[in-house]
């Protein structure tokens, strides 16, 4: 006796259990689709960079090369500088003096020659000076002095070159001039330079 055989049922309720399958699964992809993009759209709309370590590495070679630049520049113009720079040399400020004829110098005889006070102040006469000869307070001056009254050392000076002597000669004269100048000759007073000629002879 043959077993019975199975057949599918005639009603065609196996294509319907089919379609139903298929709709469902259109429907799942649907979705999925719809969630990806979603996902995908708020993905682009947010603010944050997306950075890589390739973009931080040019970012520093890009740095180091603007430095490096920034330094070469820097020393180039501070070498450029050096070149160019030199120094003024500092000068004295000239010496103002008066002028001969606004100088008054009493010439003094410290050695008792006769004429020597004279002689001298024809010199200093000859010179541009205003000179006058006395006799010193003593005929024995062992060294000769150009004395200065405050104001004119530098004049001093140029008296004693005058004299064919040497700067060394010059000194501050007293409080009271007529100290240096023999006793009876008040005509001395107000002079400027005191020349006192004494044994040494080195102003004439």
């Amino acid at each position: 006796m043959t077993a019975p055989g199975r057949y599918a049922a005639s009603d065609n309720s196996f294509t319907k259990s089919m379609a139903t399958a298929a709709a469902r699964g259109g429907i799942l992809i649907a979705i999925a689709i719809v969630i990806g993009v979603l996902l995908l759209w708020q993905g682009f709309d947010s603010d944050e960079p997306i950075t890589t370590a390739t973009d931080d590495s040019d970012e520093t070679a890009d740095d180091a090369v603007e430095q490096e630049t920034t330094s070469t520049t820097t020393r180039e113009a501070s070498d450029e500088g050096d070149v160019g720079t030199t120094t003024a040399p500092t000068t004295a400020a000239p010496v103002v003096v008066d002028p001969p004829n606004s100088v008054k110098v009493a010439v003094l005889n410290g050695r008792g020659e006769p004429g020597l006070a004279g002689s001298r102040k024809d010199h200093l006469t000859t010179a541009g000076y205003v000179a006058e000869g006395f006799n010193a307070d003593t005929f024995d001056k062992e060294f000769s002095r150009v004395y200065y009254t405050p104001g004119y050392e530098d004049e001093a000076e140029l008296v004693a070159v005058a004299l064919n002597g040497s700067p060394s000669v010059i000194e501050r004269a007293p409080t009271d001039p007529l100290t240096l100048v023999a006793e009876g000759n008040p005509n001395a007073a107000e002079f400027n330079i005191y020349v006192v000629l004494g044994a040494d002879a080195v102003l004439g």
